[in-house]
C-alpha cells in the first residue's frame, strides 16, 4: 500500500468552502471511478493548511491515477483552488486497527 500527502493552502480569495466544493466534485466525478484507490482523507492543520491524504492499492495504481489526473477537468477545477506543495510519497510498513 502506498500513501501520498499531499499539502496545499487555498488561493488568495478563495473560501474553505469553495475549496469543500471541488473536493466533493473531484471525489465523485474522479477519485470514485478509480481502481486503487483506497480511501482519500482532507484534512486541515491548525493554522490554516490542509493535505489531502489518498490510500492507494499499490505504487502501480498511485501512478495510474497520478496519470489519468493530468487529463481530469474534476482534477483541474481543485487544482485551482489552491496552492499546492511538493506531495510526499509513503509506503506502508505495517497497519494497526
Amino acid at each position: 500500500m502506498q500513501i501520498a500527502l499531499a499539502p496545499f493552502t487555498l488561493k488568495p480569495g478563495v473560501t474553505e468552502e469553495a475549496l469543500l466544493t471541488a473536493s466533493n466534485d473531484f471525489e465523485r466525478g474522479f477519485v470514485q471511478k478509480q481502481d486503487g484507490i483506497i480511501r482519500r482523507i482532507l484534512v486541515r492543520d491548525p493554522s490554516g493548511g490542509y493535505a489531502d491524504i489518498v490510500f492507494f492499492e499499490s505504487g502501480e495504481a498511485m501512478d495510474r491515477v497520478i496519470a489519468a489526473e493530468q487529463d481530469d477537468e474534476a482534477c483541474a477545477r481543485l487544482m485551482s483552488v489552491i496552492d499546492g506543495g511538493e506531495p510526499a510519497v509513503f509506503e506502508v510498513l505495517e497497519t494497526f486497527e
